[in-house]
């Protein structure tokens, strides 16, 4: 069995409102993140974590949508809400996927779970079409990073569920809270993680124009 976790946690801090119940072409963000993992035939259950007082209101659109959705209590940071949904599910492989990133093509999923099939982690990620500067607190340039070593984290990302929930718990137990990426917690617990090569149109909603770009990218069907 394959779950997918969907954290809906967070405060929205940059973009100042709840970004996942904005609409794209009519629909929230949110649902068309979770329609891109219903339309993946391998996937079996799919759980959203959201914040405690939105509980009620993911039900009820869920349901309106006749969308078969779990809602869960997420937490203050990221590898909580992460682990309630675990707990709360049922799938030997969990992908684990950004609430805020509703464009993932269906293709790339099932690279994703075919990875974790072989690999036992694997994570999606682009690499730079531009230069990657590292610098200071002085914001002076201290070198250059090379692009074809380079990559840029995307979700969804996989894992074997014992891999997962072990390194969750010890995340836990130790205090480490890594609240941007999942794969990175696996491989701070000694567990290689398998880069699976994305797509540049799987886009997180950050700021108010990646909403006009994600209604672009819908309109010319370019992230199918």
């Amino acid at each position: 069995m394959k779950s997918v976790i969907i954290t809906a946690a967070g405060n929205s801090t940059r973009f100042g409102e709840n970004k996942l119940l904005l609409e794209i072409e009519g629909k929230p963000v949110i649902l068309w993140t979770v329609e891109q993992f219903e339309k993946c035939d391998q996937v079996d259950e799919i759980i959203v974590a959201t914040r405690k007082q939105d509980i009620p209101y993911y039900q009820e659109l869920f349901k309106k949508y006749e969308s078969k959705v779990k809602v869960v209590e997420g937490g203050v940071e990221r590898i909580e809400s992460l682990y309630n949904g675990v707990k709360a599910s049922k799938g030997e492989i969990i992908l684990t996927h950004d609430g805020a990133r509703p464009l993932t093509p269906v293709w790339l999923i099932e690279n994703v779970i075919r990875a974790v099939e072989q690999y036992g982690a694997a994570m999606v990620a682009v690499t730079p079409t531009a230069t990657i500067k590292c610098a200071g607190a002085d914001l002076i340039i201290q070198g250059s990073l090379p692009r074809s070593k380079t990559w840029i984290a995307q979700t969804p990302q996989g894992f074997r569920r014992e891999i997962l929930l072990r390194s969750l718990e010890s995340a836990i137990q130790q205090k480490h809270f890594v609240a941007t990426d999942d794969s990175e917690i696996v491989a701070m617990h000694g567990h290689q993680v398998k880069i699976v090569p994305g797509d540049y149109a799987n886009i997180k909603i950050t700021v108010k124009s990646d909403l006009v770009i994600a209604a672009e990218l819908l309109k010319q069907n370019l992230f199918l």
